[in-house]
């Protein structure tokens, strides 16, 4: 069957490269665009080249599925981890980090927002890691969106082509009203209309995404802010963002960043709907993807998710003394990993942005071997399949000239009350790829011949079935 996406691609790297030095006019006319859209990152405006990354709708049906059945699965684990011993013990969290686990978030499914890393080579979709804490990047990805099809218009390929993108700003406010909903349903003295808090720990970097949000829940008629969790009051009835009652907090801090204070008491009265709530951190330990596959943790797992999780998930163990299964073998786990360790990969549970991430191809055996060492006793690592990371070619200008180079990618979708709506790709020169080490952000756009090319094709591989 012919891949209509790559024809697309094809095409419009062909087109773009026709308008030769103009290339560069373009760039810095989206750049400075963005900019003024506030798709910044750490003060500087995040990168991008000049296509989207274009999926299949094929792609996407997969991709759809898979985020459905995990997120399930996801939500079922956290909403365990207060009742089972076993994945206590497993998750080995810190005492403040249980406590606050523990608490209830007032409303069901609290993976109400997730980020579900992963890389896509064909039809085939491999996870590497869940962002259900603080999850970021849906804000800038609808602006850089709206940048790039304002800036870039190909005739040929608008001709030839269907595509489409589905902002997903909307979805993440309909979710956390939603949230706020089914809390105020055993709370009825909470106002029916939330103000919208937004929070962070103090220096966040995200800052130019918190006012994307705020914008748009504004063109909603949801009034919203964002601040520090300092910049937080709590008299026992009202919690405030800048000495303004908020009702419905998005929080961006990260568990560790929350120490005792206004926000807690506020959450622990049922006086503010937290979301994510803390709960959530659970879906967000690496670890995880050692236990969704382990036969003690079966009951949290139903019917074709365990398919989804054989077929989507690497093969991940905690890193610690003992003997596992690897496909048909039995092996004594810590001389198996220092033996393959091209193989394999090596990550910290409960780090994000690609820290600590040690690739077994790029790492030289004797700082493997201590990496090995220095963690196998507590617990604190996981080991997993090194997954190939894919590549496509993108157009990049250099020296005002367009040039097509490979770049590493992977792509994140996001599953926003349990349901798949859209996605976003980082691109990078490096293996670990993350727009906080530099990486580049691109949409993800579903796009098809407008016409079918074989008898075969499928006749729901439409456009607007898919996005």
């Amino acid at each position: 069957m012919i891949d209509h996406v790559n024809n697309l691609k094809l095409q419009h790297l062909v087109e773009l490269s026709k308008l030769g030095d103009g290339c560069s006019d373009l760039e810095r006319e989206i750049e400075g665009w963005l900019a003024e859209h506030d798709v910044v990152f750490s003060g500087s405006t995040i990168p991008f080249v000049l296509m989207p990354h274009f999926v299949s709708p094929g792609q996407v049906r997969r991709i759809r599925h898979a985020v459905a059945c995990l997120s399930d699965v996801l939500n079922r684990f956290c909403d365990a981890y207060p009742d089972e011993p076993g994945l206590q013990e497993e998750l080995a969290l810190s005492a403040h980090e249980d406590a606050l686990v523990r608490l209830d978030p007032g409303f069901p499914h609290p993976v109400r927002i997730c980020r579900l890393d992963a890389f896509l080579q064909g039809y085939d979709v491999k996870f590497l890691e869940f962002n259900a804490d603080s999850p970021a990047g849906i804000g800038y990805t609808d602006i850089l969106y709206e940048g790039l099809r304002r800036a870039i218009d190909l005739p040929r390929v608008r001709a030839e082509f269907d595509t489409a993108y589905t902002p997903m700003l909307p979805e993440l406010l309909a979710t956390l009203l939603d949230a706020y909903q089914h809390m105020r349903a055993g709370r009825p003295d909470l106002p029916e209309q939330p103000r919208l808090g937004i929070v962070d720990a103090a220096g966040s970097p995200s800052v130019p995404e918190f006012r994307i949000i705020c914008a748009a829940a504004g063109e909603q008629g949801l009034e919203a802010s964002f601040g520090t969790l300092d910049d937080l009051t709590y008299d026992g009835s009202l919690l405030r963002l800048h000495g303004e009652p908020v009702h419905l907090v998005q929080r961006r801090a990260l568990l560790e960043d929350v120490a005792e204070g206004d926000l807690l008491a506020a959450i622990r009265d049922g006086r503010v709907c937290c979301v994510n709530p803390f709960r959530s951190r659970v879906a967000n330990n690496k670890k995880l993807f050692a236990l969704l596959g382990d036969p003690r943790f079966a009951h949290l797992v139903a019917g074709e998710e365990a398919d989804v999780i054989r077929a989507t998930i690497p093969w991940t163990r905690v890193l610690r003394p003992g003997r596992t299964s690897y496909g048909d073998w039995v092996v004594d786990l810590l001389q198996f990993v220092s033996d393959n360790r091209e193989r394999l990969v090596l990550k910290p549970a409960s780090d994000y942005g690609g820290q600590g991430v040690a690739l077994g191809i790029e790492t030289d055996p004797s700082t493997w071997d201590g990496l090995i060492a220095g963690h196998a006793a507590g617990g604190d690592f996981v080991v997993q399949e090194y997954i190939p990371v894919p590549e496509e070619m993108f157009p990049t200008v250099e020296d005002g000239h367009i040039q097509m180079r490979l770049k590493r990618f992977n792509i994140n979708p996001f599953g926003i009350g349990g349901r798949y709506a859209g996605m976003i790709t980082r691109i990078s020169d490096r293996a670990v790829i993350n727009v906080s080490a530099g990486g580049g952000l691109l949409p993800s756009v579903v796009g098809r011949h407008k016409r079918r090319l074989l008898a075969e094709d499928d006749p729901e591989e439409m456009i607007h079935e898919t996005a």
